[in-house]
Formats: structure tokens, C-alpha cells, sequence
């Protein structure tokens, strides 16, 4: 492998257009399938039920079927309820859910095409970071190859949610910044600040890696009156930006202090590190280990995995002065995110420790790998292409995983697959409400077929189950362990309702996943005639 091939080195000092292109469009072709071929995530509802204007359907008691209820999936809302639906409702920032909401009004509401606007966004953030490390004097085609197979930024490259458009303004304050500190210009500074409070707006985490972009920039800039000047230009859109988030936040506050806390565990500090750096392993290499059978193999590929990582570190710290100047912000905005996380936890008493909370310090870790790579080239050109080719089959594997393998996955699509055979009338599919009837639900309607009846069980009405499926000859009990604490009791208890019912016996479990997903085939007794008494959805159709 030649790397000046591949955009370490340029003798003409030009931006390999061509090269940038060739990888945009493998990376549409990565984020494309993703996009079709990955099942419903829990959180796409909430976007599109936000961006409806039904931020928390309110689902029938009675059996009902997806084509019953299409005003969740379908409906569409003004701006001024999508704002007033997130301040009263959600704990995001809007700016992702106005973008969304102009672009379901043009492309409908199909969850391929939804998503697209976030493939749309990651192509671009693609773009952005290459540009930033070309700017940089780093190689920009390994920045994108690093960046494109980074797990996290793929996976979070095609779901309906704004961290692809937050990658997008992060890449954007990036590059605007460098562009000033290579050539001095108010107007360039200007763009990165805004640029960076349009990122803060779409996700509040941002600030961590965006204030330490800006930061750097004030502090390189020479001269204390032309630093003051930057400090303004840059600081007054991303500061009055700042506030329209903060403003939308405190309205928030108190709905996401309590559900970070029933979601997230207190966990002890070291704890909570060893959870942050599985996290930050993953969104670089991927779930390999979950790819192979749990035990031995698992943890012998998470060893040689960890030995990579460190590999990777000890390269980069062995040519740390060779890395290029900006390499402390590099750094520094890496590791922005996952401090962030835990200067939060001191302040709300728990640290919401997801994969998803940390994708922003990827494209800054993809640019420190292309700066290992560089500088390792001029002296050893063999061993940092072998090197490079190493780290990016292990991406590249982990990537084809995330877009193929049901264990990245969440399973709700899986589910459906898997019980297709038993998913016939007259069964009537008993699913939990859940926390807040969004996730679930909604996820499992999309993936149903739109003809089969569905009873949501909540908290208070999953033991009456029995009562309410009168009529009904087959049950299919679906639960998803304890990702959600709620649906795991509407779920127990449902169940312990069937047993302890005379009329219904367990038949059979259907299906069954590591994550403790579970299927149970309930059948009523040999007299049981199908429609009879309670409707369970079939009449209606």
C-alpha cells in the first residue's frame, strides 16, 4: 500500500477531490444498506411522534392493528407545537426536529427515507473532516477512511435522530476554525462560532468538543487585542445560540434529571470509567466480540482487540511531537465528551454512560490516527501502512457487523422475523407499553405486519390481561428483558396473570435472544372459539 496514493502526501498541495469523492460514495453505499437493512430503533419514534405533534400516543386498551392507528407515524405538526412538544416533553435540543420536520413534509414518512436526511448529514460531516485535516496538514483520505468506519459514526450516520447533523456542525466549527488559524480572518472565526451553537443546539453534548475547539482557537490566536477580537466574533452567535439552548433546556430540567435517573444506574467511579472505555473501544472498532459465541472466543477477541488499542496508543504517544501542531486540541476534543459525561454525573448524581452520548470525539480520534499514520510514514513508511491496513480491516469488520449482525441491532425487527410463523390470525400479539408507550410500541408497529392485532400492556392493566383477551384463542407474550425496567414488570406480570388463569396454558417459547428478549405461545382450551366475546381486533377488519 502507497499512502501518497491515498492522500498522506500531495506534491501539488491540492485537495484530492477525486479520491474524497470515490470514498463519499463507498460510505453512502455502507450507510445506505444500514439504512435498510437495520430494524426500527427505540428512538426514531420519538422524532417522528415530536415532529407529528403526538409527542406520547395514547394507544387503545383494546386490541387494535397498525393501520388503525397511522396519526403517530403520519401526522404532522407546526413548528410552534414541535417546539412547545419538546420543551414540555422530550430532553433534546430542537434544531434536528425543525430540520426533520421540513423533510418529512417533502419526502413522506417511510423510515428509509427519514433516515436519509441523517445519511445526508454524515456524507457531509464526512466532507467537512476531511477538508479540516487536509487544511491541517494531515492526510484527508485517512481521516475519511478512519472516520467512515468508525462504528459510532456509522451507526449513528442513519437513524432518525440529530447526531449526524451534529457531526455535521462539529465538522463545520472544525473546519472553519482551522481555516482561521491557517490564514487569520474575523469572517472564518465568525462561521466556526456559529457553526458551534448550531451544534449545541442540536445536541446539548456538543458544547464539551465545541468549547474546546473555539477555546483553541481564541488562546492560538497572536496578539491580545486580535484575540479579543476573535474571542467576540466567534463567541457572541455561538454564546446567543448557546442561550436558545439553554433556555429550551431549563424548561426541560427537571424531565431529564428523572429520567436519567430511572435509566441510568449510580454506578461507582471505577465502574463508570471501565464502562466509558468499553464505549469509546466500541465506537472505533465495533461490537466484534458480540459477533462470536460468548465464553473463550468472545473474550480472546476482546483481548486482541484491547491489545490494538494499545498498540494504536503507544504508536501515537512514541510520534506524539511528529503529530503536527494541533495535536493537544485533537486530543483535548476527543476527550471532551466522555469528561463531559462525568462532570455531569457530579452535578446530577448519576453519569449517563450510552455509545451513542460519546460519537462526537470519534472524527477527532480518526484525525489523531491520521496524524500517527503520517508521521510513522516518514520513517517507517512498511510498518504504517500495515499498521493503517490492520486498524481499518478491524473497522471495516466491525462496520459490515453493525450493518448485518442482529446483536448490534435492537430487536425488536428480529422479533418479528422470528415469530413470523406464529404472527397469523386469530394470535393476538401482547406487547409492553413500557416506559412511555414510544419505543416499543411504536418500533413494533412499524415492523408488524398491518393486519395483526396487537393489546398494549401497562403497568396498570398487564394483570387483568386475562380479562382482557376474552375471546382470543392464542397469545404471543413478547418481552425484552430489562432495557426497560417498566416493560420487565408489565411483562411479569402479565404472565404471572396467564399462569395462574384456568383458561390459558403456556405452549411454547418462540423465541429467545442473549439480551434477555423472550417470546411465550399462550393457548386457551380445546372448546375456545376465535372472535368470540371481547373484540380482539379481527372483527374490526
Amino acid at each position: 500500500m502507497h499512502l501518497g496514493r491515498i492522500g498522506t502526501h500531495t506534491r501539488d498541495g491540492r485537495f484530492p477531490w477525486r479520491g474524497a469523492a470515490l470514498l463519499l460514495l463507498a460510505a453512502a453505499l455502507v450507510f445506505g444498506a444500514a439504512t435498510l437493512l437495520r430494524g426500527t430503533e427505540y428512538d426514531e419514534n420519538y422524532s417522528v411522534f415530536v415532529t407529528g405533534g403526538i409527542a406520547r400516543p395514547a394507544w387503545p386498551t383494546t386490541p387494535f392493528t397498525a393501520t388503525e392507528v397511522p396519526a403517530p407515524f403520519h401526522d404532522h405538526a407546526d413548528l410552534g407545537t414541535v417546539t412547545e412538544l419538546i420543551r414540555r416533553t422530550d430532553v433534546h435540543p430542537p434544531l434536528y426536529f425543525w430540520l426533520l420536520h421540513g423533510w418529512r413534509a417533502v419526502v413522506g414518512d417511510g423510515l428509509p427515507a427519514l433516515r436519509l436526511l441523517s445519511v445526508v448529514c454524515a456524507l457531509g460531516a464526512l466532507l467537512a473532516w476531511m477538508r479540516a485535516a487536509w487544511l491541517a496538514g494531515l492526510p484527508p483520505l485517512v481521516t475519511g477512511a478512519l472516520l467512515a468506519l468508525s462504528y459510532g459514526f456509522g451507526l449513528t450516520g442513519h437513524v432518525v435522530r440529530g447526531y449526524a447533523l451534529a457531526h455535521l456542525l462539529v465538522g463545520l466549527t472544525v473546519l472553519a476554525a482551522v481555516a482561521a488559524w491557517r490564514k487569520p480572518g474575523l469572517l472564518r472565526a465568525g462561521l466556526a462560532g456559529l457553526a458551534g451553537g448550531l451544534a449545541c443546539l442540536t445536541n446539548y453534548l456538543a458544547v464539551f468538543p465545541v468549547g474546546v475547539v473555539l477555546a483553541w482557537l481564541v488562546l492560538t490566536t497572536p496578539g491580545w487585542g486580535r484575540r479579543l477580537r476573535v474571542a467576540l466574533v466567534a463567541g457572541v452567535p455561538c454564546l446567543a445560540l448557546l442561550g436558545m439552548a439553554g433556555s429550551v433546556w431549563l424548561s426541560q430540567r427537571a424531565s431529564a434529571v428523572s429520567q436519567s435517573a430511572e435509566q441510568f444506574d449510580a454506578l461507582p467511579l471505577l465502574a463508570t470509567l471501565a464502562r466509558l472505555a468499553q464505549y469509546e473501544a466500541a465506537i472505533l472498532l465495533g461490537g466484534l466480540p458480540l459477533y462470536v459465541p460468548a465464553g473463550l472466543p468472545r473474550a480472546a477477541l476482546g483481548a486482541a482487540l484491547v491489545l490494538l488499542l494499545v498498540a494504536v496508543a503507544l504508536a501515537m504517544l512514541w510520534r506524539w511531537r511528529g503529530l503536527g501542531p494541533l495535536r493537544w486540541m485533537w486530543l483535548a476534543a476527543a476527550l471532551a465528551p466522555p469528561l463531559g459525561l462525568l462532570v455531569l454525573g457530579a452535578l446530577f448524581g448519576t453519569v449517563p454512560v450510552e455509545l451513542r452520548y460519546l460519537v462526537l470525539g470519534a472524527p477527532f480520534f480518526a484525525v489523531l490516527g491520521a496524524a500517527t499514520v503520517q508521521a510513522w510514514y516518514r520513517e517507517a513508511p512498511r510498518a504504517a501502512a500495515w499498521g493503517l491496513g490492520l486498524v481499518l480491516a478491524v473497522q471495516a469488520a466491525g462496520t459490515l457487523g453493525m450493518v448485518l449482525h442482529p446483536a448490534t441491532q435492537q430487536p425488536f425487527r428480529a422479533a418479528v422475523a422470528a415469530l413470523a410463523p406464529a404472527l397469523r390470525p386469530p394470535t393476538l400479539l401482547l406487547v409492553p407499553f413500557g416506559q412511555d408507550g414510544v419505543g416499543i410500541v411504536g418500533s413494533l408497529l412499524r415492523e408488524l405486519p398491518p393486519d395483526q392485532p396487537i393489546l398494549v400492556l401497562r403497568t396498570a392493566d398487564a394483570a387483568a390481561v386475562p380479562d382482557r383477551v376474552a375471546g382470543a384463542c392464542r397469545l404471543l407474550l413478547l418481552g425484552f428483558g430489562e432495557r426497560d425496567r417498566a416493560s420487565a414488570a408489565q411483562v411479569a406480570a402479565a404472565a404471572a396473570a396467564l399462569a395462574a388463569a384456568p383458561g390459558w396454558r403456556e405452549d411454547a417459547v418462540l423465541w429467545r435472544e442473549e439480551r434477555g428478549g423472550l417470546a411465550r405461545l399462550y393457548l386457551a382450551g380445546p372448546g375456545c372459539m376465535p372472535g368470540a366475546g371481547r373484540d380482539t381486533g379481527q372483527e374490526r377488519r
